[in-house]
């Protein structure tokens, strides 16, 4: 890996977006990140994640640290399907297209979750996720006022916030 430092901060936000996945899986509500580990400790999921999460951080060098977020993320796909939200998906990773990158294709998680939403309003809205998922900022999430300000991008035919908008 010729840029190793990226690969350790792409690691750390995969990291980071994983322990937050648990928090949905379990339906508990993620704290910000001063309080993010402290928290994901008190999960059921803690057990089986910590060791792989914490050795990808500590890796010297990528198929180490790919090992232990491939292991992250199947044991999050097997933990998706246990709930029985949606159809079994298939939990194993796969190479990225052509690429030598093994990923857990995500998006098939995302269509079986799909296919189970019949509310056509529901069903309709885009596909941006929480606020939280996108603005990693205290100052934006402490303020109610700025929050919805910048929440206004759900709205799919308001226009894009200015930057005195927020």
């Amino acid at each position: 890996m010729e840029d190793e430092l990226g690969s350790r901060v792409l690691a750390a936000r995969l990291v980071r977006d994983m322990m937050r996945l648990c928090f949905l899986l379990e339906r508990r509500y993620a704290p910000y990140s001063k309080w993010l580990g402290t928290a994901f400790r008190e999960l059921d999921a803690c057990p089986a994640l910590e060791g792989p999460l914490s050795a990808a951080l500590s890796a010297t060098g990528y198929p180490e640290r790919e090992d232990a977020l491939v292991e992250a993320v199947e044991e999050l796909g097997r933990r998706h399907n246990a709930l029985g939200l949606t159809e079994r998906v298939d939990a194993r990773v796969r190479l990225f297209h052509a690429r030598p990158f093994r990923v857990l294709d995500s998006g098939r998680f995302v269509d079986a979750c799909l296919d189970r939403i019949s509310d056509p309003w529901l069903r309709s809205l885009p596909l941006v996720g929480a606020i939280d998922q996108f603005v990693d900022s205290s100052d934006v999430m402490r303020s109610p006022l700025t929050a919805r300000r910048a929440a206004a991008m759900y709205d799919a035919g308001s226009p894009a916030l200015g930057p005195g908008d927020v």
